[in-house]
């Protein structure tokens, strides 16, 4: 698991349940792995040591992975869309959070792609290097 509750509710995102996170966190893990290319998944790369890593730029990307994920449970949970299928039907018309309230003709515009991962977790992947294609070179 790459974010416990505790960790959840420190990132000050959402106030969501307990309940709701557990039933939404292995969905919103898939997702993440989806796009990231299983950065963390593979054994390639260790979140809790870049977590305490004494490298920043390593620790903040790990930071931003756990926000991302974080995003992406909320998502999921205030909008019922939480894996591609649910993004690609179109299910979700309308979604409301706060006092910000978004008519859609599907989920398109506030996804990445036909996944379920909303556009502002995007963003901070694409910042720390995660949607990265390329061949390494030195």
């Amino acid at each position: 698991m790459y974010l416990t509750y505790d960790e959840f509710k420190a990132l000050k995102i959402s106030d969501i349940s307990e309940e709701n996170f557990k039933e939404t966190i292995t969905k919103a893990e898939i997702q993440i792995d989806m796009v990231t290319n299983f950065f963390y998944a593979d054994g390639l790369h260790d979140l809790q040591s870049d977590l305490i890593s004494s490298k920043k730029r390593l620790n903040m990307r790990a930071k931003a992975f756990k926000k991302a994920l974080g995003l992406i449970v909320c998502y999921a949970i205030e909008t019922g869309v939480s894996n591609s299928n649910d993004a690609i039907s179109g299910n979700v018309k309308s979604l409301s959070i706060g006092r910000t309230h978004l008519d859609t003709s599907g989920t398109a515009s506030v996804t990445y792609g036909k996944s379920a991962v909303p556009n502002e977790a995007m963003a901070l992947l694409f910042r720390w290097g995660f949607l990265y294609k390329g061949v390494d070179y030195q």
